[in-house]
């Protein structure tokens, strides 16, 4: 269930609230190398360029995150993620 931010939140809103936090695994978000957010972020907004996206995914495999995670971030597979960004970008 999403919950929009620009609506008030109502009584059964706050049982869901509480149970994401209570079960929010935080030693495992903290174990994700910020580039895996920034490449989640960049992978969402249909304004990112594939530049902006090849960027963040060379940052990513700098910092170790696996060619399985990057396609599941950028919604591909595994291959599909190696070979279209396990090359030089290319200049626009």
């Amino acid at each position: 269930m999403g919950l929009p931010i620009d609506e008030p939140v109502d009584d059964d809103d706050w049982d869901e609230i509480a149970r994401r936090f209570e079960n929010f695994d935080f030693d495992r978000a903290v174990r994700r190398p910020i580039s895996d957010w920034w490449l989640r972020c960049a992978a969402i907004d249909p304004k990112s360029s594939d530049e902006l996206i090849h960027a963040k995914v060379t940052a990513a495999r700098v910092d170790g995150v696996s060619w399985q995670r990057i396609g599941e971030l950028l919604g591909v597979p595994e291959t599909e993620a190696q070979q279209r960004y396990d090359t030089p970008a290319e200049p626009s």
